[in-house]
């Protein structure tokens, strides 16, 4: 059984939380997303979410959407995210599309299972996706590359340098082995600074190297997705990474400047095991 009173991401929610135009009000927006969600919930949109009890709590946000974790009879969970009141028509319903199908190619991409958009404002979408309890989101805080811990209570661990090393290769790796070479196209606007990528809770209790990290590190958003060539793609990823940009160049892949530039070592090591990665993909899909 689940227990209510456990932490599951930021307290204390409220308007400051959400992105919205200078025409919306920012409460007026809250209650319009909650009286969504509770329609959602109410509703018998899919079985899963069914049950005699069910309560909705927020857990974390970003400039693109709001997270929500839906438990249900205190025994499954499951993640709403809704998009922010003042982000770009259908971007939930691309989202949800690109993980759709970064999910079925690969295992360390985040599964969505459904799709919603509002009646009442086609603007305002919702999509759901399994829940892992407690999950860690990898990040940035000032300029130290960490994860946001849930419990006890919401806070942010900075990493140990053999930490940092694995764990921000093992990102670059699983998003260089995303790349399409049938449509020639890769992630884009990724936040890897940001909480795009996500580990277990407990994977502090495996060994430390790169095979447990890709059992248990997951991709959690694919804003978009761009199309150049693989070999382009790497360099631009490698500048983007590294900090390198010229002043006013605009971010591709990262979407934005990273906050903690990675190491030379930390991307080289990630781009080669990604190629690896890919290339072990490709390999099984022409044996199937």
């Amino acid at each position: 059984m689940i227990n209510k009173n456990d932490s599951l991401g930021i307290p204390n929610y409220g308007v400051w939380y959400l992105e919205t135009l200078p025409e919306q009000i920012a409460i007026e927006e809250m209650q319009n997303i909650h009286r969504f969600l509770n329609k959602l919930v109410r509703s018998k949109v899919a079985p899963e979410l069914e049950g005699k009890n069910r309560r909705m709590e927020f857990i974390n946000y970003g400039r693109t959407q709001l997270v929500y974790v839906l438990t249900v009879d205190e025994n499954r969970q499951y993640t709403f995210l809704v998009t922010q009141p003042a982000a770009e028509k259908n971007i939930g319903k691309r989202e949800f599309t690109n993980l759709k199908q970064l999910s079925a190619r690969s295992g360390n991409v985040i599964k969505p299972m459904y799709y919603f958009q509002d009646k009442d404002n086609r603007s305002r979408e919702a999509y759901v996706t399994p829940y892992y309890y407690q999950a860690r989101c990898i990040g940035v805080e000032t300029t130290s590359w960490g994860m946001w811990i849930p419990e006890p209570t919401y806070h942010f661990r900075r990493f140990s340098e053999d930490e940092r090393s694995i764990i921000n290769s093992s990102m670059v790796a699983i998003l260089v082995s995303l790349y399409d070479e049938k449509e020639k196209s890769g992630i884009s606007e990724c936040r890897l600074d940001g909480g795009d990528f996500m580990l277990e809770k407990g994977f502090e209790n495996y060994l430390l190297d790169y095979e447990n990290m890709f059992d248990r590190m997951k991709l959690i958003a694919a804003r978009n997705m761009v199309q150049m060539d693989f070999k382009d793609y790497l360099n631009r990823l490698k500048k983007e990474l590294s900090g390198n940009m010229e002043k006013g160049e605009r971010n591709i892949i990262l979407g934005k400047k990273i906050k903690c530039p990675m190491t030379d070592e930390e991307i080289e090591e990630g781009i080669n095991l990604g190629i690896e990665l890919k290339n072990k993909k490709n390999l099984k899909q022409v044996q199937l």
